[in-house]
């Protein structure tokens, strides 16, 4: 695969945890990982706990933005990777091109109600588990996988997180 590798994040929302892979892919991939992200039905604006867990953490993404699928035609994309959760019953979106594609689903921490100080704990959450994964794959031989290797490789990533 060329390096840096393309990764979109993909979720209907576009709003947090897709935000923050995109994030955590450019900001943390080691410059072997590109960030994108994308929604099928985006909010339209970047959720502001996102962002406040990404700073904590001093990431400032340059300019995070709810977008749409479409608005990501004629991008190069190496790698889907689909974050919605689809066991608490949300729709993940469906890529159509021909690329790589795997699901990291995770809980929206934009659904934690509450205080502040009792909603940043579900955005911290979000934030550690696409940092552990995205840390994992930019730490994989890259440019030697092919797509159905890396697909297998982020399948293992995902499934050895949540054994943890």
């Amino acid at each position: 695969m060329q390096l840096p590798l393309h990764v979109l994040f993909l979720c209907t929302g576009n709003s947090c945890r897709s935000i923050i892979g995109e994030a955590l892919a450019t900001c943390r991939g080691d410059g072997r990982l590109q960030g994108l992200s994308a929604g099928s039905h985006p909010t339209g604006q970047v959720n502001p706990n996102a962002l406040a867990v990404l700073g904590r953490h001093g990431i400032v993404p340059e300019a995070p933005a709810s977008k749409s699928m479409e608005d990501l035609a004629g991008e190069r994309i190496d790698l889907v990777i689909s974050v919605c959760d689809a066991a608490a019953g949300e729709s993940c979106p469906l890529w159509l091109e021909p690329t790589p594609r795997v699901h990291w689903g995770l809980p929206d921490p934009a659904d934690a109600k509450g205080t502040p100080e009792e909603i940043a704990p579900a955005f911290e959450a979000t934030f550690q588990a696409l940092a552990e994964r995205v840390e994992r794959l930019a730490a994989l031989d890259l440019a030697s996988l092919e797509p159905e290797a890396l697909v297998a490789a982020c399948r293992e990533i995902h499934a050895d997180a949540g054994r943890a």
